[in-house]
């Protein structure tokens, strides 16, 4: 017998698995997060969370406390590439934008490390009721048709203890054990090479000079590397990343080895340099063969590696942790079947696939990309938002042959599968962007003449918003172009914010025809 139960066992508590707790927490549903580290790393890896992640952490209420925590040199937004700090300049160019320039999504860019991500994501799922562990390893694990057996190990004084879990996810990093464990391969085009992170303290104003980045790309004989701040303007602590070749990793630089490699990076031979820790990681490019396995589920880089570049891989991470939380919580609470979550790898895989070959795109781009790799190329906001879901948990139209994984989100055609496009919607007299409202539940929106659809919303518990109530006409008149609907049309949004379903005009039962589209999406027998 199990000395302790949970609805879902998260195995991994870096940023990814701490979203998925966060998630998970949002929908109600009691988990439990182990993570052998004794706290959250102090080095940054990740440096930016995407518009699309900060749309999601918005809906939760979080954007301004992630915006607080911004890196201190963030509110500078462009990048230096230079020699080194002191040498040539060789130029500039823009970083993240704050703000959607295309309009697309409701926010843009934070640039803020995930050292100081971590943070915020772990205190809100706590304060939600997330039970978070960390110095506490998962030992093994075995499953069964109703769940998982883990048997989890205390790393302070090697105590045991057993849970039960109905799911577990498996966010553990590119290492992977757990899916090693279920022989689960990988494909792709495996490791380029690798990257370091040091931290260290020194005194880089002088060098700095007045000028204003966020972070400054370094290249000369010694060193290839990103340097950037790590506190704020009366801090000396800074970190470099340095490239480093296949198969080499932190543990083969000494503390001296790292002085020199900052040395070369600012471009002072004799600079004081106190060096505080230093990591290291593959720079890679594959995909899992496979996202499930019975009652465990993958998510982040255990799932799929991309290079930095883009800094698409964590938010990646953080997206599927969202498509998971929903589902689960949903089957978990009986209200969708079992094969719902068959819809997470239908989904997520094919995005996966897609935005790994963007990032090493993008990755390879400093040496020249041939003709066939340049015509892949995709825009950023396109990698971000474009992502065109067909599962089971998507109603796909008639007529609907096109199997592409992305489409242009700047000229959505609110097809099922597409996430919703951005419409400033009026609630109570109040301007509230439609994602501020899909954090939990689905929505159903229909054009100005939709009434009939109010009472069938009801009836099957979803929450329903007339766009023309309260907007004013040109927004109406935007909605029904986005969606691609009529006046009385209906469009039913899904809690990760994709369409799941539409119909361009009224219907003879609109109440039987969402009981119709709710038991298909959900998997469920018909009442």
């Amino acid at each position: 017998m199990a000395d302790e139960t949970t609805e879902v066992l998260i195995v991994g508590g870096s940023m990814v698995g701490l979203a998925q707790a966060l998630f998970l927490a949002r929908q109600g549903i009691r988990s439990l997060l182990v993570e052998r580290h004794a706290e959250i790393s102090a080095h940054p890896r990740a440096q930016a969370a995407s518009p699309r992640t900060m749309e999601l952490l918005r809906a939760l209420g979080l954007e301004d406390a992630v915006r607080a925590r911004e890196n201190p040199h963030a509110q500078y937004g462009d990048i230096l590439q230079a020699e080194s700090l002191t040498g040539a300049e060789l130029g500039r160019f823009d970083g993240p934008f704050r703000h959607d320039p295309n309009d697309v999504g409701t926010t843009g860019w934070t640039l803020i490390g995930q050292d100081r991500l971590e943070p915020v994501l772990r205190e809100r799922a706590e304060e939600l009721g997330a039970d978070i562990r960390f110095a506490t390893e998962m030992a093994e694990f075995s499953q069964d048709a109703e769940g998982v057996t883990a048997v989890l190990r205390d790393a302070g004084d090697g105590s045991e203890r057993t849970v039960r879990a109905r799911y577990l996810v498996a966010a553990d990093g590119s290492r992977a054990p757990v899916r090693t464990s279920l022989g689960i391969g990988h494909h792709g085009q495996g490791v380029f090479g690798g990257q370091m992170n040091i931290i260290f303290h020194a005194d880089l104003d002088p060098y700095v000079a007045g000028r204003t980045f966020f972070l400054c790309f370094v290249s000369n004989p010694q060193v290839k590397g990103v340097l950037g701040k790590l506190g704020g303007a009366d801090s000396d602590r800074w970190v470099l990343a340095p490239s480093l070749p296949p198969g080499a990793d932190h543990r083969a630089y000494g503390r001296e080895d790292c002085v020199e490699l900052v040395r070369a990076a600012v471009g002072v031979p004799d600079l004081p340099v106190e060096v505080e820790s230093s990591t290291s990681w593959e720079i890679a490019a594959w995909v899992a063969d496979r996202f499930r396995s019975g009652r465990v589920l993958l998510a982040g880089d255990c799932a799929h590696v991309m290079p930095p570049t883009g800094g698409f891989g964590g938010n990646m991470g953080i997206q599927d942790a969202h498509n998971l939380a929903w589902k689960l919580a949903l089957v978990l609470r009986g209200a969708a079947g079992s094969e719902l979550l068959d819809s997470y790898e239908q989904e997520r895989a094919p995005v996966a696939e897609f935005t790994v070959d963007q990032g090493v795109i993008r990755y390879l781009q400093r040496s020249g990309l041939d003709e066939a790799a340049a015509a892949r190329h995709r825009p950023e906001t396109t990698v971000l938002f474009g992502h065109v879901y067909r599962s089971d948990a998507v109603l796909r139209e008639a007529g609907d042959a096109d199997d592409a994984v992305v489409e242009d989100p700047t000229a959505p055609t609110g097809r099922p599968g597409t996430r919703a496009p951005h419409i400033p919607l009026v609630r109570q007299g109040k301007e509230v962007p439609l994602h501020d409202l899909l954090d939990r539940d689905f929505w159903l929106l229909t054009g100005p003449d939709g009434h009939a659809w109010q009472a069938a919303a009801a009836a099957r518990g979803l929450s329903f918003h007339r766009v023309g109530k309260e907007e004013p006409p040109a927004v109406v008149d935007h909605f029904l172009t986005r969606y691609g609907i009529g006046p009385t049309g209906a469009v039913l949004l899904r809690p990760d914010g994709f369409i799941a379903w539409r119909t361009p005009g009224e219907v003879a039962d609109p109440t039987e025809s969402l009981r119709a589209v709710l038991d298909t999406l959900l998997r469920r027998s018909p009442a």
